[in-house]
């Protein structure tokens, strides 16, 4: 049977409660964009007990249904674009086809649906099954650390993630396994993690495609939303004219990109030549990162001399264009533009290198700002030693050290440094850079330059032990536990350094013993039974004893 079927089963009030349960189990069956155990939990988890309270099977039901319309809606116009496309032999990106038809929650719950199932995903994930496979556990590690931020930021993805995400992507589609092998876990594993991965894409990264005449309407609105904000604009044209011109002038005559997030157009650019006419993005979209992936299909599109206009008094945007690389050529005095309002013309040169995000969380690219000024110079020789990383950092947590607060990274992604650069170092340098890898993205990586630096006592060193007290591998919380037994002693040099540190950051000692119970509860209730008999909360009711001693 349908889902319609189905539906007014669950409606029908002359039927049995117990078989317009199951119709809508069924109902699921045959609408399921995140996978039928998502989105029965989903669905089930806003609606509240669907299997005694009928006001919460109604509600449950409706939850889909919205869900089954907005995606039969936005699929009913996409093939309407198809067949206009198809006549221009215009072919269908695999992008475009990956945000059709992957894991997406349709409808004006989207943002909660997706990160409600990448949560519950993560609270499943077990320990990876495949620790002899190193590109495989750097894809994971990676994959990881997206998915903590994202959680961490109630479902925001970090903006130094997007472009990371994206790679990653591609190299989960890439990955193959033979499930009859004798890694078939893997298989599971990673076909999880693709889920989650592609959840995040479609929460938070937006879709650019080609623009047609079907996105005219839309277009408008986000062209007047912008403008609205424009408080010293004046106003030349009504609402109805400045619809026409867009469907008769920017959509028909110019080349037209539009940014699609949850089903629906947020931004759009629009290019006549080697002019950047038009860029705007909804009000509610903005710091989405869709300004960004729309001047970035712009400029694949347009590898030479990109050129544009932008009112002087619109700060945020000269802003904008300069952080992507745009460089002011002259200012104008508005004789121009219709507003006869001053303006400023910026250039993309020919050749020009593409822009970089900056690190976030306060990092510089030298990374003195992880350790205390006095050290400025050796960080700067143990880094000049560090590969190229892969990625930036993303993010860092602030500890205070003595006189001194600096920033750590939450991880990096440099390759090990060879074994010659390491012996021309300082023994201070090797320590800086031995703690720089603490950092790593790899928890292999992490636990052998632990090894070298978990016996020190040296302030500053501290912060990077600690840090690895609240950690998932529990081979690196176990040799913390093993070398520092001594945390427990009263008088100890180790309790000491270690209860000095915490009692400066307290907020650092409540986080960590929160990551403590989170990774136990998730992964090691089977070696470690008893919360009181695993190491992690060992260290941290140590740690608890020695900063208020």
């Amino acid at each position: 049977m349908s889902f319609g079927t189905y539906a007014r089963q669950v409606r029908n009030q002359d039927l049995p409660y117990g078989l317009r349960y199951v119709s809508l189990r069924y109902a699921v069956e045959r609408y399921m964009p995140i996978g039928y155990h998502a989105t029965w939990d989903y669905v089930t988890g806003r609606a509240g007990r669907v299997r005694k309270d009928e006001t919460a099977l109604l509600r449950a039901l409706d939850i889909l249904e919205t869900s089954r319309e907005a995606r039969l809606a936005e699929m009913a116009a996409f093939a309407l674009r198809r067949t206009s496309e198809k006549h221009d032999r215009r072919t269908l990106a695999a992008d475009e086809h990956r945000y059709r038809h992957g894991w997406r929650w349709p409808g004006p719950d989207a943002h909660e649906a997706m990160h409600r199932t990448v949560q519950t995903l993560w609270t499943q994930r077990q320990r990876p099954p495949f620790p002899e496979v190193p590109s495989l556990v750097t894809l994971d590690s990676t994959v990881a650390d997206c998915v903590q931020t994202y959680l961490r930021r109630d479902g925001a993805l970090h903006p130094d993630h997007r472009d990371i995400l994206r790679s990653c992507l591609a190299d989960l589609r890439a990955v193959r396994f033979d499930y009859r092998s004798p890694v078939s876990g893997a298989f599971t594993y990673f076909l999880r993690l693709h889920k989650m991965a592609e959840l995040m894409a479609h929460d938070a990264l937006p879709l650019v495609r080609r623009a047609w005449h079907g996105d005219a309407e839309r277009i408008a609105d986000v062209f007047l939303a912008a403008r609205g904000q424009m408080t010293y604009l004046p106003c030349l044209h009504t609402d109805e004219e400045t619809r026409a011109w867009i469907a008769g002038v920017v959509v028909a005559r110019q080349e037209t990109w539009v940014a699609e997030l949850h089903g629906q157009v947020t931004g759009f650019a629009a290019l006549d030549g080697q002019w950047l006419e038009h860029l705007y993005v909804a009000p509610e979209a903005q710091g989405h990162g869709i300004g960004s992936a729309l001047l970035a299909q712009v400029r694949k599109v347009r590898p030479g001399p990109l050129d544009l206009h932008v009112f002087q008094q619109n700060t945020g945007a000269r802003r904008f264009y300069e952080r992507h690389g745009f460089t002011l050529v002259t200012l104008g005095d508005g004789t121009d533009n219709e507003e006869n309002l001053p303006d400023a013309h910026y250039r993309w040169p020919a050749g020009a290198e593409p822009w970089q995000p900056e690190p976030a969380g306060g990092l510089n690219d030298s990374l003195t700002c992880a350790f205390p000024l006095a050290l400025a110079d050796d960080v700067r020789t143990a880094v000049g030693v560090m590969p190229i990383a892969g990625h930036c950092s993303a993010t860092s947590f602030e500890v205070t050290v003595g006189e001194d607060r600096f920033a750590v990274p939450e991880r990096i992604y440099h390759p090990e440094a060879t074994s010659e650069a390491l012996s021309a170092l300082s023994p201070v340098q090797r320590v800086i850079l031995h703690c720089l890898y603490t950092r790593h993205h790899d928890g292999f990586v992490r636990q052998r330059h632990l090894a070298q630096i978990i016996g020190s006592l040296e302030p500053w060193v501290i912060p990077y032990v600690a840090r690895l007290i609240g950690e998932y591998v529990v081979e690196i919380v176990e040799d913390v536990h093993r070398v520092l037994d001594d945390l427990g002693r009263p008088g100890s040099a180790v309790r000491t350094a270690y209860g000095r540190f915490f009692a400066d950051n307290p907020d650092f000692l409540t986080l960590t013993g929160q990551r403590v119970i989170s990774y136990w509860s998730c992964y090691h209730t089977g070696a470690y039974p008893r919360l009181r008999e695993y190491p992690g909360h060992l260290l941290v009711s140590a740690l608890r004893a020695a900063a208020s001693a």
